[in-house]
């Protein structure tokens, strides 16, 4: 999930295979709220990543990654290099 102002991130994102749930410009409890609903394997903030990491953890989601846009992409690559090792 993309919180962030961040549309050409979006737009390499998706041409990795990544599926993004762009939110904008939202406030901590919005983005964690829909992180939830849409069981989001990580947020992509660009800014209170330890608040964000707090309030996941309250309510019971620690696996969810937060991480800024500058490592977006490395992430998604090593997100595919598991989904591949997982299948083997």
């Amino acid at each position: 999930m993309l919180a962030a102002d961040a549309q050409a991130l979006a737009r390499e994102l998706r041409d990795s295979g990544v599926e993004v749930v762009y939110l904008g410009d939202v406030d901590p409890r919005q983005l964690v709220s829909t992180a939830l609903q849409e069981d989001v394997d990580a947020v992509i903030t660009p800014t209170d990543h330890d608040g964000v990491t707090r309030l996941l953890a309250l309510a019971d989601a620690p696996d969810i990654a937060v991480i800024g846009p500058e490592d977006a992409l490395a992430w998604a690559v090593g997100a595919a290099g598991e989904r591949t090792h997982r299948r083997s």
